[in-house]
């Protein structure tokens, strides 16, 4: 997770050029014509930052929930409004259903095997009112994934420079990231090491685990950037 870097996280994303607001916009579209329930509660998991259910508060009473710790303290700071929870994508339990559950850029990845993919979409499903959807921005496929590439981002403001380069590598199904920060700020310059790893799963089985939750999907194959989205339908009883 991007526990080390959850502070200069946006200053990083920003500077890549993530239209947040664009994704936003069509997540809104998308719910809009998948939703068969009348409500429009909304909880999105693994919420980083925010900054989607920020936006996403203009059209649905938004709630959100992170494993990191520190990711939710700048979440809350920067939306006091939003309820923000601490809890793991596999096992949280808020006690309710919603009428929409988002799971955006690429969070899903964190399950590093099928089993924990099914667990995931399982639950998220649990949340789902009858009617309701699930949108889940899914990590690269095997095929999309290519280790050994080097990237770097640069954040160039008057009081902060940060430069981050991240190498891709690979360990049988799962992608591997190193990211190597290089901060500098008015106290001086700190050098932080962050590791991520992410599951590769196929096309088919991103379906399967949703089947397996009882979803109708579909695949948007575009998606918000480029990786795809699937959104799957709560059968109405």
């Amino acid at each position: 997770m991007f526990t080390k870097s959850a502070q200069y996280y946006d200053y990083i994303y920003s500077a890549s050029g993530k239209d947040y607001a664009a994704e936003a916009d069509k997540v809104h579209k998308l719910i809009q014509k998948h939703k068969r329930t009348g409500g429009n509660t909304l909880h999105d998991v693994a919420c980083g930052t925010g900054i989607h259910a920020g936006l996403l508060s203009k059209y649905y009473k938004v709630e959100g929930s992170d494993l990191d710790a520190n990711m939710l303290k700048v979440a809350r700071k920067n939306y006091p409004k939003i309820r923000f929870y601490k809890g793991d994508m596999r096992s949280f339990d808020l006690g309710r259903q919603f009428d929409i559950v988002t799971c955006l850029f690429s969070a899903i990845g964190y399950m590093k095997t099928k089993s924990d993919l099914h667990k995931a979409i399982k639950n998220m499903s649990r949340h789902l009112l009858p009617g309701g959807v699930l949108i889940v921005e899914p990590w690269f496929t095997p095929e999309q994934w290519y280790p050994g590439r080097v990237f770097t981002l640069r954040v160039d403001k008057p009081d902060l420079k940060i430069v981050r380069m991240s190498y891709s590598g690979q360990r049988g199904k799962v992608s591997l990231l190193e990211f190597e920060y290089l901060v500098g700020t008015s106290k001086g310059i700190k050098h932080m090491t962050e590791h991520h790893e992410f599951g590769l799963f196929t096309h088919e089985e991103y379906l399967d685990a949703f089947q397996s939750a009882d979803l109708k999907v579909v695949y948007d194959k575009k998606g918000l950037a480029g990786r795809g989205l699937y959104i799957g339908r709560k059968a109405v009883k």
